[in-house]
């Protein structure tokens, strides 16, 4: 008898397992299944760092300046071309990580992402800025750094602040220059 309660207790789990892997398979097949396509672009989110910053909404719908995250894009947008940006964006000219990166030295801290609406072949092109908050100017932009991210790959393409931005921005500078990794 005790042979035989072997024999049937193998016997059900042999078929509540198929039952259930049948039944399994299905469901899973539906999880496997491709995400239906989204309108908006990936890289329109707002940037992951710095956490703490009011993120400008795009598009800026704004003049280009330096009294709003909006302002500040539509400035980097009209500064930095999607054409100076892919000339730049070099692999010699990839940041050297050795070299320091704006620090957010202010406790507002604005950020923003350019060209989110279009095909750019980077994930993502975004800013991030100190601001000063004087009474007498309110809120403005004191200093950003603009970089372009593709795979594992950053290109830290300018620190600026509203006195940098009178010249053009140095599209096409020497790649063996120390803050850039060269052809490593």
């Amino acid at each position: 008898m005790n042979l035989m309660t072997h024999k049937i207790t193998l016997v059900l789990i042999v078929a509540m397992t198929v039952m259930i892997g049948t039944g399994q398979s299905q469901q899973s097949t539906k999880e496997i299944a491709p995400p239906a396509p989204q309108s908006q672009p990936v890289n329109c989110a707002n940037p992951a760092w710095p956490p703490h910053a009011i993120f400008a909404k795009y598009p800026p719908n704004t003049k280009p300046g330096f009294n709003s995250p909006e302002e500040v894009t539509a400035l980097l947008e009209k500064r930095w071309s999607l054409a100076d940006i892919r000339k730049f964006a070099i692999p010699e000219r990839r940041h050297n990580n050795l070299y320091q990166n704006l620090v957010l030295d202010t406790p507002e801290v604005w950020a923003g992402r350019l060209y989110c609406q279009q095909k750019t072949g980077f994930d993502s092109i975004e800013w991030y800025a100190t601001v000063e908050n004087d009474r007498a100017k309110q809120h403005s932009l004191k200093e950003y750094s603009l970089q372009a991210r593709r795979g594992k790959d950053f290109w830290l393409l300018e620190i600026g602040n509203p006195a940098s931005v009178q010249k053009p921005p140095n599209v096409e500078p020497d790649s063996r220059a120390p803050y850039f990794v060269g052809h490593k």
